[in-house]
């Protein structure tokens, strides 16, 4: 798309960088030399120096073949004369920042009929911030009786690690939020359905009547009292011989960190060849890992643990993991857990030890009596 604007300022600079990173044509029309020299460098955009308001400046532009046409210059009174002779020169859309409310009708009257109200925007995000802290940012739609608004998934939140489907039957959750994406830690947006999950620590963007947004908030972003039960989880890791080797205080570590997450029967926790960003113990239920042909690999039930294979040598998954029943798992994140455990020598020896030993034992058949396998058991004699 062939875009001018008119208008070098910090936002005119930022909305060039945006639309270029896009691979759209972008010219950038500005008076100063030094501030296009800037545009030129910094964004890559074509740049015209001139006055916006000069239909020769436009005609260099490119004003006549553009398809939109975006007035950033400082005063009203410039957009309003940008607007105008954009409307005389070319067919394209006009769209303007406004600064003073009082030339709302004068751009309607030149055909205007995207007008950006700077004040307005500006206003209702630093509202918005005030009320909710825990947004991280907003945009108001309609009349401003919505809110489409981000919020990080608090680990102790009731909606942590549930699907978007469970969130839903929550008593505080109100019935018309919508849902609309889900952002995980390296910025990968999911368009989620109600299979999805809302993983803590990724960041849910959601829809939501204004009046509704503290509701919406304190299931995903407030903490809950004794979400997670940390003296039963840790009695579950003490268990595990992979987690033999930490101190209470390692274990207390790894435990602050955790996720509680819920997993329908059938629903894949994640895929062969998926980057490992995590390891997962089973509380409640059973989990498969199945290999590339569909066949169960391994099996494993309350106390199982599977996922740290990849997650210590930093490869991909080796087989897809699925829940056999209904699950309740423990996530132990990599950052977590490469904190605690690689950061003690002696314990990340000992895992290691561990880890190989794992490793053979999974090339040959267990015996008989023998428990330790893919999901970690401790070995019962």
């Amino acid at each position: 798309m062939k875009i001018v604007i008119a208008g070098g300022g910090r936002i005119g600079r930022v909305l060039a960088a945006r639309l270029v990173a896009d691979r759209h044509a972008v010219t950038v029309i500005d008076s100063s030399r030094e501030v296009c020299e800037r545009v030129f460098d910094d964004v890559g955009a074509v740049t015209v120096c001139g006055d916006g308001t000069d239909a020769r400046i436009l005609e260099r532009a490119g004003m006549r073949t553009a398809e939109v046409a975006a007035g950033l210059l400082p005063r009203d009174a410039d957009n309003l004369a940008f607007a105008t002779l954009t409307r005389s020169l070319s067919s394209a859309r006009v769209m303007v920042r406004m600064l003073d409310d009082s030339y709302a009708d004068a751009y309607r009257l030149a055909g205007v009929r995207e007008i950006i109200p700077e004040a307005d925007v500006v206003v209702a995000k630093m509202a918005t911030a005030i009320e909710f802290p825990q947004v991280l940012s907003s945009m108001p739609l309609g009349l401003g009786d919505a809110l489409l608004f981000e919020a990080v998934i608090s680990p102790r939140s009731a909606a942590a690690n549930l699907t978007v489907r469970a969130a839903r039957e929550l008593p505080g959750l109100p019935a018309d939020c919508l849902f609309v994406g889900l952002v995980d830690r390296e910025g990968h947006v999911e368009l989620p359905t109600g299979l999805s999950v809302l993983r803590s620590g990724h960041v849910a963007i959601v829809i939501a009547r204004r009046p509704h947004v503290a509701a919406v908030l304190a299931c995903l972003a407030t903490p809950v009292e004794g979400r997670a039960p940390d003296a039963a989880l840790a009695a579950t890791l003490r268990q595990l011989d992979f987690f033999a080797p930490l101190s209470d205080e390692e274990l207390a570590e790894i435990l602050r960190g955790i996720e509680l997450m819920h997993v329908e029967a059938e629903q894949s926790i994640y895929a062969r060849g998926a980057s490992s960003d995590a390891l997962y113990i089973v509380l409640t239920g059973e989990v498969e890992l199945v290999d590339d042909g569909g066949r169960v690999h391994a099996r494993g039930g309350p106390g199982g643990l599977f996922g740290e294979t990849a997650l210590m040598t930093g490869g991909t998954r080796a087989t897809s993991a699925r829940a056999a029943s209904r699950c309740e798992l423990v996530v132990v994140g990599r950052e977590d857990f490469a904190h605690v455990a690689m950061a003690n020598p002696a314990v990340a020896l000992e895992m290691t030890r561990q880890l190989g030993r794992r490793l053979a034992e999974t090339m040959q058949p267990p015996a008989k009596k023998q428990r330790t396998g893919l999901f970690g058991r401790r070995r019962n004699a």
